[in-house]
């Protein structure tokens, strides 16, 4: 009776396989459903004074997997010509079936893949078709030629503000002037306190300008010039032996504050000179401590570095630096900084 009885179970087992096997629904993927990716050109030059414009836009056909599978997400890949999509800079796509890039956006990636600015480059392009969080197909690699620009312009001058109404006073270092548009003409942002300041080379006294008579012209190792407290846009016309004080009170500048700043964690901050597209300079000399980005002296928007990554991360850690002098560049499009340490 009990081997009939384990039979019959055995039997019941074997058929429950059986039946499971046959309803279960099997998917495949038809890889002939792979988007076939366009490219808008097959050749672009990008300027810094088309940053804004758009320059490349990638199409791709709807997939057809076989399957309904809605992808949750597309990335266009970019990578050098010779690499293999490891190290591939990416954007995520906005649209369902084509990604504009800007000059700027595109150039960033460029930037990103060490290719050198001012000259033409191949690369490859590729669609990363997300169906997952673990689970992508790619579709084959189109391939484009590119000339980047550099990624900031060297705006760096030899020239400076000193005085009593600057942050560091006479003895400097001299709040340094960027270049602008024009041949000779420098300008920086600055907040200043009752005081005087003088216009210096080199954070030395051997050329120096003041103005002797106050009549907004420069004479060499003129008078102090006088400037009650405020945040000012500051103009240097050495080709005319000019100058300018603005106020810009009402403009956003972003600073350096920090113990390691020549204000200390109480400001006035260490302004920023904004560069273009979204990035911001200043050459600072600082001193063992901390420091942080933040706007018009003000903690309602600042940035700092959790984990110590170069990211900037909106209200994160201080950025721990070490003595000495610096060029401090903030990227806010790409959410990054740098300290690069000068001489």
């Amino acid at each position: 009776m009990k081997n009939i009885f384990y039979k019959l179970v055995l039997s019941l087992c074997i058929a429950t396989l059986f039946v499971s096997c046959d309803d279960t629904e099997i998917t495949e993927l038809n890889n002939n459903g792979i988007p076939l990716v366009t490219l808008s050109e097959n050749e672009v030059v990008l300027t810094e004074a088309n940053a804004d414009q758009e320059a490349l836009t990638v199409t791709w056909t709807a997939p057809d997997f076989g399957f309904n599978a809605a992808p949750i997400a597309y990335k266009v890949l970019v990578d050098t010509n010779n690499g293999d999509f490891s190290s591939a800079q990416s954007s995520t796509a906005t649209m369902p079936l084509e990604k504009t890039f800007t000059a700027q956006e595109l150039n960033s990636l460029l930037i990103a893949l060490e290719l050198p600015p001012n000259e033409e480059s191949q690369v490859q392009l590729k669609l990363e078709v997300q169906l997952s969080t673990v689970t992508s197909v790619y579709s084959e690699a189109v391939n484009l030629t590119v000339t980047p620009y550099p990624a900031l312009s060297d705006l760096s001058t030899n020239w400076g503000i000193v005085g009593s109404a600057t942050p560091n006073s006479w003895d400097g270092p001299d709040v340094p002037f960027y270049k602008t548009d024009t041949e000779g003409v420098f300008a920086t942002y600055i907040y200043l306190i009752d005081g005087e300041i003088k216009f210096r080379e080199n954070n030395d006294w051997t050329v120096n300008y003041g103005d002797t008579g106050a009549d907004g012209t420069l004479e060499g190792g003129g008078d102090n010039i006088a400037v009650t407290a405020g945040t000012y846009y500051v103009t240097f016309n050495l080709n005319a032996l000019t100058y300018t004080l603005e106020d810009a009170s009402s403009e956003d500048i972003w600073g350096l504050v920090g113990d390691s700043t020549p204000n200390g964690w109480d400001g006035t901050d260490w302004p920023m000179y904004p560069a273009g597209n979204d990035i911001y300079i200043t050459y600072v000399t600082l001193v063992d401590g901390e420091l942080k980005f933040r706007l018009n002296n003000d903690w309602g928007n600042n940035f700092g570095d959790t984990g110590v990554d170069g990211t900037l991360d909106s209200g994160g850690d201080n950025i721990i630096v070490t003595a000495g002098n610096y060029k401090v560049t903030m990227d806010l499009f790409n959410q990054t900084y740098t300290l690069e340490e000068v001489e």
